[in-house]
Formats: structure tokens, sequence, C-alpha cells
């Protein structure tokens, strides 16, 4: 492969289309002020030396922006600074043809430019679904056109200048010295990241101008699968699966996008949602849908998720505070699916119980026109049975009587919070419904339960008699710090909005206001229980389109309830469209991924899954004691910061100890840009995060070390596998091991170099 001739011809076609943007833009401008400028440009474009290109088309890009800002002009259909990602040649018998392929769409044939819309061009089909070599039959608008990939090249852009080319799995990078070269692997150190890395390159955010490391320009690296993934059923549930790197996030958003893009006055941006389990994977993909032309779409976690809607449906806890503080086994047993079927016997119970009563004051006539209404929820039914009361001849002697136990029977039917805090306090209730799901939980399991909603039903203590000086302990805390009185957790959140649901309909409180989505995308969805899985769903009108991203072997939660697709799909009693099993990792390299796989062992549910680059070893350093541990990361880390400046790095440990420890001796050592994150507060620009497994789910770095990866920190057992890989699959490019004690046995034997 001839790559000086490849990169020397795709920096030609961006020069050419770049021209022919600004040809576009002089020609389209009405305002004589603004013409005079773009025109001059557009000349000295035509003259100008190459490496000048990509500051004249950023002026003149801003000269268009400013005149369609004042309503002079149209808007540019192309990003003159990044105007595609792909390059497709096509031959059909002796006719050739090059198309781009950009996120929007800019065909002037009086002009030679053909740059298709990845979302709805046929071509873009054929770059998608084929490689280069592939012969390819495809219908275009009833027209079938067949032929050949003569070239299949994705590029990366930035600032009008073409930085990247990449045919199949190898890649050309343009060098800081401004000459071009292949990737490069660098053994023996924390080298080759940000900017020559075998990644997409960063997007950057405007404000700042620095380097952001969230989602990378991914439209470029979806494969056929995942195309087909992305443009699937516009209806019902998606499941989408697949290993740790391999695009799940990614065609999320992008089906999201893709929605939005064919019916854009359906799926509205605000009508539509995505939810993540945590706050700082909900951050770090707010960037992508606006890159997508998709902005506006709530984005949220799904704790903040439950806390908003039960303040809007439920006004009168709102001043309940949250806690984290509920025991284990009442914590599992709340999250247990079996509570899906006792919520809602709970509340058929509730509504069954007035069979007895109205036939008691209304007679037959009553009881018949109640019970046909059952197929409504609770409350709309008992309003729909309070209409049929004030104008049915047959009960006008008992309307008075029946107006009085409608009004009681309201009273119960609309109150969620009361049947949460009498079902979870049933002991023997509690009991056979579990049993009722195959669960026996120990008695003392039970009691747990039973005494922590007692507690959490309770009112919230009234300290208004004593002074704010005193409100908080020697240490800071408040009174109430770890009781429940009065405290709502995430799951207590979960179960009263679910109970919203059955007794309205929807999601709705006693004022009206439900919520319903048009589309509802739930990224990272093993990390969630059945339950708040049903209430995320059911805010979804009947039919919608809904996407479930996620991967049982990246599990970090072991008590909520999921650990097999099929059951969950069974318990939540929806209609599910399962895809196969995404198996191309681009994220991690191969010899990460061969560790991942290897410490996942039995738990393995992708062995045959392919990736898409090779990169440097993992390495493993094992020291005599964490003090020679971090003099060794010390100095790695100031290299590494010295050669790459916009680099990403996590420190990542199992504990927040162990992540405390390394934070503060590292500090001391005088190691810049160290940040420690403790609770999702991630910023995600250039720099080392030190944090624990459990807040770097769903995100990624250049590089990742794993701290102390003990024997002591990672036993053998399902827990420790999952910590494990998900803590390695963060790494984009290299990832090392620290130990200063014996290694977990869950690593390779024969990894690993004593140091020191």
């Amino acid at each position: 492969m001839n790559w000086p001739a490849i990169i020397a011809e795709e920096e030609a076609a961006l020069r050419a289309v770049q021209r022919k943007v600004a040809e576009f833009v002089a020609a389209e401008s009405q305002s004589a002020d603004f013409d005079r400028e773009l025109i001059a440009l557009r000349d000295e474009l035509a003259e100008a030396r190459a490496e000048d290109h990509a500051a004249l088309v950023e002026h003149m890009t801003r000269l268009a922006s400013l005149r369609e800002a004042a309503g002079r002009g149209r808007s540019i259909p192309a990003d003159a600074q990044n105007p595609y990602f792909a390059h497709v040649r096509l031959r059909e018998r002796d006719r050739v043809t090059d198309v781009f392929i950009g996120r929007r769409a800019f065909i002037e044939p009086k002009l030679g430019v053909h740059i298709t819309d990845w979302r709805n061009s046929p071509i873009s089909r054929i770059f998608y679904r084929y490689e280069e070599g592939d012969e390819y039959e495809e219908d275009f608008g009833g027209n079938i056109r067949a032929g050949v990939v003569e070239a299949r090249r994705t590029v990366t852009v930035q600032g009008g200048r073409l930085v990247r080319v990449r045919v199949g799995e190898v890649q050309w990078v343009r060098l800081p010295d401004d000459t071009w070269g292949p990737v490069t692997v660098e053994v023996g150190r924390l080298a080759g990241g940000a900017g020559t890395a075998l990644r997409a390159p960063e997007l950057r955010r405007a404000e700042t101008r620095g380097v952001d490391h969230h989602l990378t320009e991914i439209t470029a690296l979806i494969d056929r699968a995942q195309f087909a993934a992305i443009t699937t059923e516009r209806s019902g549930v998606v499941v989408i699966r697949g290993g740790a790197g391999t695009g799940k996030t990614t065609i999320g958003l992008h089906r999201a996008a893709w929605l939005h893009f064919q019916d854009p006055k359906r799926y509205v941006t605000k009508r539509m949602c995505i939810v993540t389990p945590g706050a700082a994977l909900a951050r770090y993909i707010a960037q992508v849908l606006p890159s997508l032309d998709v902005a506006g779409v709530p984005i949220v976690d799904f704790g903040k998720f439950a806390l908003e809607n039960l303040r809007r449906v439920l006004p009168r806890m709102a001043k309940r505070k949250r806690t984290d503080d509920t025991p284990s086994e009442a914590r599992r047993l709340k999250r247990h699916p079996a509570l899906l079927k006792m919520l809602e016997k709970a509340v058929a119970a509730e509504a069954r119980a007035l069979d007895d009563v109205f036939g008691e004051l209304g007679g037959e006539p009553a009881v018949k026109a109640w019970v046909q209404r059952r197929n409504l929820a609770p409350v709309p039914r008992l309003r729909a049975f309070e209409k049929w009361v004030e104008t049915a001849p047959d009960v006008a002697r008992h309307r008075g009587d029946l107006r009085i136990a409608i009004r009681q029977a309201m009273d119960t039917l609309s109150d969620p919070v009361e049947t949460w805090a009498s079902l979870l306090t049933d002991k023997a209730r509690l009991a056979a419904g579990f049993a009722a799901a195959g669960e026996k939980p120990y008695d003392w399991a039970l009691d747990q339960l039973v005494d922590a909603v007692a507690k959490q039903s309770d009112d919230p203590p009234d300290y208004r008699h004593i002074d704010a000086d005193r409100r908080s302990a020697i240490d800071g805390q408040d009174l109430d710090a770890g009781d429940l009185q009065g405290k709502l957790d995430v799951d207590d959140m979960a179960i009263l909005l679910r109970l919203c649901q059955l007794k309205y309909g929807t999601m709705a409180g006693p004022n009206g206001g439900g919520l319903m989505f048009e589309h509802l995308m739930v990224d990272e969805s093993q990390d969630f229980s059945p339950l708040s899985l049903k209430v995320l769903l059911d805010c979804v009108r009947p039919g919608g389109p809904v996407t479930l991203a996620g991967d049982t072997a990246q599990r970090i939660w072991f008590d909520n309830g999921f650990d097999d697709w099929d059951v969950l799909v069974r318990e939540l009693g929806v209609q599910a469209h399962m895809l196969p099993p995404l198996s191309i990792s681009y994220r991690s390299t191969r010899q990460v991924m061969a560790l991942a796989r290897h410490v996942l062992g039995p738990l393995n549910v992708n062995p045959e899954g392919r990736d898409a680059r090779d990169g440097a070893p993992v390495e493993l350093f094992r020291f005599a004691e964490q003090g020679e541990a971090v003099a060794f990361l010390a100095e790695s880390l100031k290299n590494l910061r010295r050669r790459e400046r916009n680099c990403s790095v996590c420190l990542v440990a199992r504990t927040p100890e162990i992540a405390d420890l390394y934070y503060r001796t590292l500090e001391r050592a005088d190691c810049s840009h160290l940040r420690r994150v403790d609770k999702q507060n991630f910023d995600f620009s250039p720099g080392v995060d030190v944090t624990d497994v459990y807040q770097v789910k769903g995100l990624e770095y250049d590089y990742v070390v794993l701290l102390e990866a003990t024997a002591e920190q990672y036993p053998d057992a399902l827990e420790s596998r999952h910590l494990l890989h998900v803590g390695a699959t963060r790494a984009a490019h290299q990832l090392w091991i620290v130990c200063s004690t014996t290694p977990t046995p869950l690593l390779p034997p024969d990894l690993g170099r004593p140091v020191g």
C-alpha cells in the first residue's frame, strides 16, 4: 500500500472540498460587507500555501456564521473545518465516483462536491456495510446499483487540516514536525497516547480550546453490524449487548440521532431521554449528541431522574433527605425482581377491596359499573366510576353515600407513600412475595428490611430547636448522619415512582402531569435494578422505541437482581428485539482485551470477541513496598506529562482508601495536574485522575494504571473478576498494573516483572 500517495491524495481532496465550500459561501452571501471580505478570502485561498488553508477556512467559516446570525444568508451545509470523516471510491463498470461522508450533506453538482449525510444516504450504507475491495449491490430508490469499492478510508480533519488517515486496521498520523508516519508502539514506558495513539481525535470544548477527553468522533468507526443496529426497529425495545469498547453507547447515541433525523416532529429532543447509572457517564456523553446535530436531549443519571420526578409527583416528599446508608440486605431485597409483582398485587388488592364497599352501598349496578372499568389504573378508574355515579339513575338514592366512599377510597388509592410503607413493613407479605418468586430470604434479612423502612417512613427529625452551630458533630457530620429516619434511598424513590405509575397509569401525581417520552435510551443497563428499568420503560409512549445498552460482564453492583438479559426481559414483561452481541472492541487494544478476557475467565460471555488494533504490552510492576511504587509512578507520570501534555491518565484503585493513599503521596511527589475523584466529579480535561473502580464505569482514558491489583484487593471471586475487568477496559491505549504485595491470582501467571 502506497501510503505517501494515499496521504497526498487525501490532502488534495480536502483542499479541493474546502475551496468549493468557500466558493459556495461567497456565492450565497447577500451582504456587500460580508461579500467583499468572503470573496477576497476565497481568492486568497486559491493561491495560498497548503499550511495556510486551515486559518483561511476558519476565518471564512466565522464570517459566514456571523452573516447567518445577522439574517443575511443561508447556513453553511458543511463545516469547512471538518467537512467529512470518510472517503469512498466506487467503480460501476467504467464509471468511477468519489464520495465523501459526513454529518451533513453538501451536494453541489456544479461545484463537483458530493458529501453525503451518514444518516440517510444510500451510499453511506455502502461505506458501513462493505470493505475496500468488496463487490456491492444496493437498491438506490428502486434502482439496483452494483460495483466495487475501490477505496474505503476514514479520515480525521482538525482545524481544517488532515491529521489522520485509516485504511482497514492501519493508520498514519500527522506527526508534530508535520511529517507523516504509521502509529508505533513504545514498550516499557507510558507513551504514544493523545495525538498519536490509535484513537479517533478528541473532541474540543469551544470555550477553552483545550483538549477534552469526552467520547471521540465515532461516526467514522461504525461497522456494518452497528449500522444495522442503529437503523433497525423504530418501535419497541431494542437490546444492544457487547463487550467493553464494542460501541454500545456509540450505537445508542447514533440511534437517537437517526430517529430524530428521520422524524424530527415526533422525536423532538425534549421528548427524548438518555439515562445512565452515574452522573459522570451522563456528563461524559452529554457532549456527543450536539455533535450529531441533536441538541437539547435530557441526559441524566437515574438518581437525579428519580429525585426530580419524585418531587414533581409527590411534593410532600420533596424535603426528604437522600441516604446511601441502607443496610446491605435491605438494599438487596428492595432491588429484587420479586418486588415488581408484589407492588402490582398490593395496588390490585387496594382496588379489589372496593368491590364489596360499592356493592353494599350501591347494589349490583354499582358493582357492575366498577368492575367494567377494571382495565383502567385505580385512580382513573375511580374518577370514571365517580362520573358514572353522578349521572346513573340506578344509584340515585345512594349517591350521597357513594360520594363519601369514593372520597375515602381516593385517599387510599392515590397515596403511594402509604402503600410503600405498609407493604415493606409487613414481614409476612414480604416473605410470601419472595417465596412466590423462588427466593427465601433469611429471617434476619427480612427483619432488616422491615426495620429500615419503618424508620424511613417516619417523619424526618426536627432539629429546629437546636442552634445551627450545634447541629453538627465533632467530625462535621450532621446530627442525623447515618440515621435512616425520614430519609429515602434511590431504591425507595424507584418504588414510589412505580407505585405512582401503577395507581395513576402514568408517572403522575394527584394533580396530573404524567411523564411520557417518545424515545428512551438506558446506557449501562446491567447496573440498574429490574424495578428501576420498569419505571423508565413505562415513561415511554406505548410502542415507542427504547434502547437498552449494556454488558453483564461489566457489572459493578451485584445486589441489583439483574444478571441475565433473557430473564430480565421476561421479568419486565416486554417484547424485546435482542440484537446479536457486538464482537469487535474499538476502545482498547488487543493486549488490553486479552488480559481483560483472561480476568473474566468463566464469566466471559464473548470468547470470540475481536479487537480492532494493536498496542503496547500490558505490564505488571511489582514492588517491595508502596513507597517504591509511588516513586516509580511519580517519575513515569512526570515524564509522560512532559511528552504529552494533553493525555488523560487514570489511576484506578479497588477502594477509596487505596486511592487516597496514592493521591496524597503522589501529590507530595509534585505530580502536576493530579486530581482526586471521589463523587463522580470528573471534568475530563487532560491530567491524572486518581479514583476507585466504582467511579469510572463507562469512561475511557489514554492510559490506565491499576493500583494494588493484589490478592487481597482482588481475590479469586466473581465480584473481583467483574471489577478488575471494568478497570482494565477503561484503557484506550496502554495499561499498567502496580502491586506492592502478591498480585491477584486473576492475572496471567507469566505477566509482570519485579522493579527496584
